[in-house]
């Protein structure tokens, strides 16, 4: 009897139709509620933008700020960044418009061609690295091949700005090296570099200092900064040319340095640099030619952002 209470009898519509009815209720639910709202963002003339191509996008970004920030400041970042991400995906569109109207594509040979030399990064599907490839095949083809640099540009720009073209200053050192691979051999050897140091007058050449205290001179020759660790650049900025520097510790032991002579900063020859002009230039120019090329594009196009 129990069973009778809860047991239903046979249903009056077909299995089929059940199904359907059944779609249609989730269909007429409120997306927000089942997490899977999509709407247009924005419109590029005649295509739409939606908020699964956003989300798609920025799907990491969210975690990564959530990482650093909180509360209104989390969502401040958060919406600009979506903001950004989609401007990108509108210019994006316009420049794919544009190949279109153009006639330009690019050919699966082509794509071909291009991953035997470069390997298809691991994020990135083909038709991804092919849309890449065609994009910047209408940046060439508009953008780069108007973009010229004159010499006389590179050689009023070298004129101009020749502190940045500067070889940095160059040291010619000797050291006494004391090396230390333990606690107990540093100790030994900060002992020791502290006697040396203490022994050490303008008048005694390094050579017959490292001799009394049974040591040897190593030539390190002509030295940026850059070459040095850490201890002994920030050392030499503060050493005076043919005094002996205080012992300075590394992880390799201890240093008693001394700057023999010192080579100030000298230009560089122009034709040494020339190449690296003409490159800072050419991106430099590339890039104001490509802003104003993308601005154009928007000028003349329907754009409706609904973001």
């Amino acid at each position: 009897m129990p069973d009778q209470l809860i047991r239903e009898g046979p249903s009056k519509y077909p299995p089929r139709l059940l199904g359907c009815l059944f779609l249609l209720s989730l269909l007429l639910l409120p997306t927000s509620g089942i997490g899977y709202t999509d709407r247009i963002v924005a419109v590029v003339n005649k295509e739409v933008i939606t908020w699964f191509d956003l989300q798609n996008e920025i799907q990491d970004e969210h975690s990564r700020l959530k990482a650093k920030y909180r509360g209104e400041e989390l969502e401040r970042r958060y919406t600009q960044k979506q903001r950004e991400v989609l401007n990108a995906l509108i210019i994006e569109r316009l420049q794919l418009q544009e190949a279109k109207a153009k006639g330009i594509s690019v050919t699966q040979e082509e794509i071909d061609a291009t991953l035997r030399r470069t390997p298809l990064p691991p994020t990135q599907t083909e038709e991804e690295f092919g849309q890449q490839l065609l994009l910047k095949k209408l940046f060439d083809f508009e953008v780069r091949r108007n973009v010229v640099v004159e010499e006389e540009e590179l050689r009023r720009y070298y004129e101009a700005n020749t502190n940045i073209f500067r070889k940095p200053t160059q040291y010619r050192l000797k050291q006494i090296f004391l090396e230390a691979q333990d606690e107990i051999a540093r100790l030994r050897a900060k002992t020791k570099a502290q006697v040396i140091f203490s022994d050490w007058n303008a008048e005694t050449p390094m050579e017959d200092l490292a001799a009394r205290h049974a040591q040897v001179v190593n030539e390190l020759g002509w030295v940026e900064e850059k070459d040095l660790v850490a201890p002994l650049a920030q050392a030499l900025k503060e050493l005076i040319p043919g005094t002996l520097s205080k012992p300075i510790d590394t992880q390799a032991g201890v240093h008693l340095l001394i700057v023999e002579e010192v080579k100030e900063p000298q230009p560089y020859p122009f034709e040494q640099v020339e190449r690296e002009i003409h490159a800072q230039l050419l991106k430099q120019r590339g890039e104001e030619a490509y802003n104003e090329w993308i601005n154009k594009l928007k000028q003349q196009a329907f754009i409706d952002v609904k973001f």
